[in-house]
């Protein structure tokens, strides 16, 4: 059925649910898990050319860290289900986008994210990457709310 599923993790204490899901899935399907981490660029999270200049090499040494922490959750989930895991993390401004461009890339036939169905004005405020790539992907997406 799925020989290749994309499991995008941030992390999240939310997002953490959807590791044992994947893990499941693919175990059952005899599918692999490509795992991806998304780190913002420090240009995206300082404002303007003076936060950016403040905000030294320790953002970068520290997002790799976490990026490294996070994969190796999804890493050691995959050896206690016998399920094939490979993991990456890129840099983007724009998680949903290169979640989408991973799904092809990867050649990825599902996508499991995790969604907290914000609606009204907290979904239109707060935006969701979820949804921007289920607008921008053609790989089906599997939405998993905890």
């Amino acid at each position: 059925m799925y020989k290749n599923i994309l499991l995008p993790v941030d992390g999240s204490a939310f997002g953490r649910g959807t590791i044992p899901y994947t893990m499941a899935l693919a175990k059952a399907t005899g599918a692999r898990v490509t795992a991806l981490h998304v780190t913002l660029p420090r240009e995206e999270l300082a404002i303007g050319a003076l936060g950016s200049f403040f905000m030294s090499d320790a953002y970068t040494k520290l997002a790799k860290q976490n990026a490294s922490a996070i994969l190796d959750t999804v890493t050691r989930a995959g050896k206690e289900a016998d399920v094939k895991v490979t993991t990456f993390e890129v840099e983007h401004a724009h998680p949903w986008e290169a979640i989408t461009r991973a799904a092809d890339q990867e050649r990825c036939d599902l996508i499991v994210m995790a969604s907290h169905g914000r609606r009204g004005i907290a979904g239109l405020l707060l935006g969701s990457e979820t949804k921007k790539v289920l607008t921008h992907t053609k790989t089906p997406v599997l939405v998993w709310r905890g």
